[in-house]
């Protein structure tokens, strides 16, 4: 199955989702994504849809509820959005100059370097 790119809202469905034990029903997924702001329950009915017929989700009834499985798992979403930033960034920048930019606008931390640089030197290991 090929992964396509879902919209800002979609994934925060998806992280959600990911987030939590599965099956999760509407009304779990609605509370959680309203932690940080409203949202109206028509909208995230018709959100949730499309994500079932992108096949992002699989649903199901849970008593009179219905609830959500991921068919996407997020590692896997993730490689495909980086791979599609990574790929509009080729010829301008390399990922050395990404993170540059990241350290330099205080996005990540001197903790996160060194947590890149032990990734780096177990895949030196690794033969990877």
């Amino acid at each position: 199955m090929k992964i396509k790119k879902i919209p800002e809202t979609e994934l925060e469905i998806m992280q959600v989702i990911w987030s939590n034990e599965t099956p999760i029903t509407t009304t779990e997924i609605k509370k959680q994504l309203e932690e940080k702001r409203p949202w109206s329950q028509g909208a995230l009915q018709s959100l949730l849809t499309r994500l079932v017929d992108r096949d992002f989700l699989k649903a199901s009834m849970q008593g009179k509820s219905k609830a959500f499985e991921p068919l996407v798992n997020e590692k896997d979403y993730i490689a495909v959005e980086s791979r599609s930033f990574i790929s509009k960034l080729r010829g301008r920048s390399t990922i050395t100059d990404l993170v540059t930019t990241l350290y330099d606008t205080n996005e990540i931390s001197d903790k996160d370097i060194e947590e890149l640089d032990a990734f780096i030197e177990k895949i030196k290991k690794e033969g990877k």
